[in-house]
């Protein structure tokens, strides 16, 4: 019994000790905060006092406008801080409190991003970024909820798509829901949605068989209707090729207008190699038409006039195969 006794008379005394630091800590000195940032629609004794204590989740004003600031005068937070419990409180000096209220804004690009997703994916477009939105009327910032999960949403979109599939341009009026915590705000827009494409175009007109150089090339954007017969080709398929044909400037560049850089032109003088193993034999020839490396053109024997068929193996030089074991003098024969 005894040491029943002596337990149940330790347990109060530990009791009454947290209850009197609880009771301390409630009534230390809580001092006031000059300027006070807030992201809910309360302000609370938390916000605008240091070491608040018990009291700090007491809701004691309602904050500004999303965004906006107010001043609050000291004595008037002081006598709500009284009002709610907290009579410890130190002013530290302050007459007037600045009381901010926290927003996220939603700006014209949040908006045209969460329409680009949305058409792009009405339109089978791989790529949100390949939608070019034009608005009917200018997009203001507008303020929303700082602590909301989903501060912007489409309530309703309505796009036409008769002239998507030939892509061309769909006008959208949309409706947004913008969270603004105590209240959802809506907003109705209107526009024109583009697809656009990738391309590859030339920065400068270039001629019939000139080279294509890294300068020459820039990677833009062009609607959708413009570039749906050109087969898109990166700078790296381009760069060090020639022009099949001459070109203007800002004209999307496929893969098709481009070729090899010719390496002999009709009529060149060209050296013709015949090898096979480690025996080579060599003659010289004109060409009778114009080749890229690999190309097989036609080529005349300068000292025999034999018409021959011959790969482009370099500049000024081309290759004969062997198809089979040949002599010592068939190949002598072959190459003259």
């Amino acid at each position: 019994m005894k040491i029943i006794y002596w337990l149940l008379t330790l347990l109060a005394a530990t009791l009454a000790s947290l209850v009197s630091l609880s009771v301390a800590r409630a009534e230390q000195t809580a001092t006031l905060k000059p300027v006070v940032t807030v992201a809910s629609e309360i302000v609370t004794l938390g916000d605008l006092f240091y070491d608040a204590g018990l009291y700090a989740e007491k809701a004691v004003f309602r904050a500004p406008d999303l965004g906006e600031s107010g001043l609050v005068d000291a004595g008037t937070v002081k006598l709500a801080a009284l009002r709610a419990g907290l009579s410890e409180v130190d002013l530290a000096g302050v007459e007037q409190v600045e009381v901010r209220r926290q927003a996220r804004m939603i700006t014209a690009q949040d908006i045209s991003l969460l329409l680009q997703r949305e058409i792009a994916n009405r339109l089978n477009i791989a790529s949100p970024e390949d939608i070019a939105l034009r608005f009917s009327d200018p997009i203001w910032s507008i303020p929303s909820d700082a602590l909301s999960q989903e501060p912007l949403s489409i309530v309703s979109l309505n796009l036409s798509t008769s002239l998507a599939s030939q892509g061309g341009i769909s006008r959208f009026e949309v409706l947004l829901t913008i969270d603004q915590g105590n209240r959802q705000q809506q907003q109705r827009l209107r526009g024109t949605a583009l697809p656009m494409r990738e391309v590859t175009v030339l920065t400068r007109p270039v001629g019939r068989g000139e080279i294509i150089r890294s300068g020459d090339l820039d990677v833009q954007r062009v609607p959708l209707s413009r570039a749906r017969r050109i087969e898109p080709a990166f700078p790296t398929e381009l760069i060090g090729f020639e022009a099949r044909r001459a070109m203007q400037s800002g004209v999307p560049i496929a893969a098709s207008d481009v070729r090899p850089p010719t390496l002999i032109d009709r009529n060149d003088r060209v050296v013709i190699v015949l090898q096979t193993g480690r025996l080579s034999i060599s003659a010289e020839g004109r060409a009778m038409e114009s080749g890229a490396r690999g190309d097989v053109i036609s080529v005349i024997n300068t000292y025999s006039k034999r018409v021959i068929d011959a790969r482009v193996t370099g500049r000024g030089r081309v290759a004969l195969q062997v198809a089979r074991p040949t002599t010592v003098a068939n190949l002598k024969d072959v190459a003259q």
